[in-house]
């Protein structure tokens, strides 16, 4: 459940939640997306990218009007106001396409700062569409392996992630990374280097390679040392994302101590009422709740959702985020009414702004499946699983842990209604997923032998035990 788009399930032996974690906004990979917006725009002129317009130059009168327009979207943007600055770009834009032709660079900054608003909304295609524009007239006139299109490659890949496409980000970023490394004014000490290494772990981090997560993240913190200090929010960002990684490891006092490090580092940089210290709370709210700190885990949590309410707006994808922690706190105190209220404000965003279709959404629905499961709603809880695992196979695919989890959900269900037969399948059908995952990967996964005990009680119960 994250930025990005991170989903969890119901882990069926505790009937708690495997750790929904949230990327302090995508680590800060959104709050940089944002920083892009802030360059000097140029006077007339400029690079540009593709064939000549038809005029080749704006008036001056033209170009003050359009800086004027830059600067006060820019601010509108700093003051969290993205609708009206997004209007102000959009009115630039179209200005500077007339005067200089769509496919100059002072365009393709224009369309930047457009997705870059799209993006802080939480409309994701929207920003995505921007963004690939971007990289089209970047590829176009500055080549493959120029620095500004790895930007707009990992701009592509930070938004594809949280549409909850890993594979199509990992290869933005992997392209991204190589073009930042091998660029001789750049090298793999530079700054954009710690940032698109942590990129690229996000989402292994979601993908379960834990190994390859760390490494990258560990190598982000060295590079951003060595750049600014050890009291950088680039290095905030990377010690967020170990805990992360130490979070899907069930390492949550590690993690823990991450996270307090993160959110020194971000309060004391970006203030406490920054977007990105309030992902970082979250963080550390589920932090607590596994070490049994629920109280505190609900304080973090409604921190972050009031700032995130208030810089984000109430129909956010982060706010979502949040009212789903809020929801798995309540849960694990064992006040189920409550959860299912934030869980069903949750949904409301998620449905909204991600659509049906998304990960994210798949999760929310299986909580509220969970929920119901708890209160001995078997019909309405195979409800939930069945569609939270339809989306699932989709967006997922057939071979992944969490349709694995999903279908393990639906099994549940399924026997406790006195459908043995078909809660059989299901169980099945989780155990032969997690057995391929460990033979693709060569560890053994936590979740098998417990998936296999539900097929082997399941069976006993039909008077099939093997």
């Amino acid at each position: 459940d994250g930025a990005t788009r991170t989903m969890i399930f119901l882990h069926p032996s505790s009937c708690s939640p495997i750790p929904s974690i949230a990327r302090g906004e995508r680590a800060c990979a959104h709050a940089r997306l944002g920083m892009q917006n802030f360059a000097p725009p140029a006077r007339g002129g400029g690079l540009l990218l593709g064939p000549p317009p038809a005029r080749a130059a704006a008036s001056d009168a033209e170009d003050d009007k359009v800086i004027l327009l830059i600067e006060e979207g820019n601010k509108l943007f700093q003051q969290a106001d993205y609708q009206e600055a997004l209007a102000k770009f959009k009115e630039a834009c179209l200005s500077r396409q007339r005067t200089h032709g769509e496919d100059h660079i002072e365009t393709a900054r224009l369309l930047n700062s457009m997705g870059n608003a799209h993006n802080k909304m939480g409309d994701d295609q929207q920003a995505l569409d921007y963004y690939g524009r971007v990289l089209a007239i970047r590829e176009r006139g500055l080549g493959t392996s120029h620095a500004e299109t790895a930007r707009a490659l990992s701009n592509c890949g930070i938004v594809r992630h949280k549409l909850g496409h890993h594979q199509a980000a990992l290869q933005c970023h992997r392209r991204a990374l190589e073009i930042l490394e091998t660029n001789p004014a750049l090298g793999p000490g530079h700054p954009d280097v710690a940032r698109s290494l942590c990129d690229l772990a996000d989402v292994y981090d979601d993908e379960g390679e834990y190994a390859q997560a760390l490494q990258l993240y560990l190598r982000a913190i060295g590079v951003s040392e060595e750049c600014f200090g050890e009291g950088h929010p680039d290095v905030a960002r990377a010690l967020i994302g170990i805990g992360n990684v130490n979070m899907h490891r069930a390492a949550y006092k590690q993690a823990r101590e991450c996270f307090q490090r993160g959110l020194a580092i971000q309060e004391r940089c970006l203030g406490k009422g920054h977007a990105a210290v309030a992902t970082t709370l979250t963080n550390l709210g589920l932090a607590h709740e596994k070490l049994g700190d629920r109280e505190v885990a609900l304080s973090m949590h409604e921190r972050a959702l009031e700032t995130q309410r208030r810089m984000l707006g109430d129909m956010h994808p982060d706010v979502a985020r949040t009212y789903s922690h809020l929801g798995q706190t309540h849960e694990a105190k064992g006040d189920l009414d409550r959860a299912m209220e934030c869980h069903s404000d949750a949904l409301k965003i998620r449905e909204l702004k991600l659509g049906l279709e998304h990960a994210d959404t798949a999760h929310t629905l299986g909580r509220l499946g969970a929920i119901y499961r708890r209160k001995s709603n078997y019909r309405k809880a195979m409800e939930y699983f069945h569609l939270s695992l339809a989306i699932c196979e989709k967006v997922l695919g057939p071979l992944h842990l969490g349709t694995a989890i999903a279908a393990h959900n639906l099994g549940g269900a399924l026997q406790r209604s006195g459908e043995p037969e078909m809660a059989e399948v299901h169980f099945l059908r989780a155990v032969e997923v997690l057995q391929q995952q460990e033979e693709n990967t060569g560890k053994n996964h936590p979740f098998l032998q417990y998936a296999a005990e539900s097929l082997d009680r399941c069976r006993q119960a039909m008077g099939q035990a093997l």
